[in-house]
């Protein structure tokens, strides 16, 4: 917020005048002055705040990782649509652009955005439409916000990707201080690494609020049918999926959704069932240790021959190199 935005109190600290404090409210602009004489006149700035509220709306949020790509990595270990049940995730494009979907919405990221990611969002960035791009990622939990579930930042109709303009910079070091101090693995500095998310929590709610006054939320008919189908096929993607059985959810004809669904969000249903199985594969190979073969049949495919052929299509490595690739050295 600016500062000529902010009333505050101006303590003057005079040298050599027994007379060496007066007070009086201003537009915080400058931090040292010197009077007509060349002494120095030192200021303090006591920002103006609601001492009623006392909310703390971060309390209790805390990092759970964090992580940066390089144009090299980013490219070479590319993710499929997935979701995370537990925490949300923030992206700070710190170089070059890409196409990131976001509940089957795409959005445009360039240097300097933020990108959000609330929790049990699907979402991925895609390669295929990246130049140059270039990552930090910060996971965080434990955020409730007044009127929004756990973990979300924003509403489902507030803009994800997040402009910082000037305050790029800013938002760079941020975002690299939490990433080195998790690198570090210092129990002692989490408090450190805590606080620098709390300032980067308030500063991304601010601008997602600015940027939500100015956003136009219409929908039509169509928007609301492509809309209820995505959300279906988030919830039923582990089963047996087809046209025909969405036809049959919603009364309409499979060639109507097959090309209103591609229409609104550029891929047919089962190729966005295929993301989602696949994205959501690459989190069980990279947490956890299960069998290649269950993890399959548990994101939905019947067979493993399937499963590897859609893997390697979608991400250009075998399930086992993608695996391998993830191993913390």
């Amino acid at each position: 917020m600016p500062y000529n935005e902010d009333i505050v109190k101006e303590k003057y600290h005079e040298k050599g005048s027994k007379k060496d404090l007066k007070t009086k409210e201003i537009h915080a602009k400058r931090t040292v002055e010197r009077n007509a004489s060349g002494k120095g006149i030192y200021m303090q700035y006591y920002s103006k705040r609601n001492r009623n509220k006392g909310t703390e709306l971060y309390r209790n949020a805390h990092v759970v990782y964090a992580s940066f790509l390089d144009e090299e990595e980013f490219m070479k270990l590319p993710r499929s649509f997935h979701c995370h049940d537990n925490t949300l995730e923030l992206i700070l494009a710190a170089s070059g652009s890409t196409l990131a979907i976001i509940d089957g919405i795409p959005w445009n990221a360039e240097a300097g955005d933020i990108i959000i990611y609330n929790k049990e969002s699907y979402h991925q960035e895609l390669s295929e439409k990246s130049r140059g791009f270039s990552l930090y990622c910060v996971a965080a939990s434990g955020i409730q916000l007044p009127g929004l579930p756990e973990n979300h930042l924003c509403d489902k109709n507030a803009p994800k990707v997040l402009h910082t303009g000037d305050d790029f910079e800013m938002f760079r070091i941020l975002f690299s201080r939490i990433f080195e101090i998790v690198r570090n693995g210092s129990s002692g500095q989490t408090a450190m690494q805590d606080s620098y998310l709390k300032v980067l929590l308030g500063e991304v709610v601010l601008r997602c609020q600015q940027q939500m006054s100015s956003l136009s939320s219409k929908s039509s008919n169509k928007k609301s049918h492509s809309g209820e189908i995505l959300k279906w096929l988030n919830d039923h993607y582990t089963e047996t999926v087809s046209l025909q059985l969405i036809s049959e959810a919603f009364s309409l004809s499979p060639d109507y959704i097959s090309h209103l669904f591609k229409e609104r969000f550029g891929y047919s249903p089962m190729q966005y069932v295929n993301y989602l199985r696949i994205g959501q594969a690459q989190i069980r190979l990279i947490e956890t240790e299960d069998r290649i073969s269950d993890i399959a049949v548990d994101v939905g495919f019947n067979n493993i021959g399937n499963f590897n052929r859609t893997f390697y299509s979608i991400v250009g490595l075998s399930p086992r190199e993608f695996r391998k690739a993830h191993v913390n050295p």
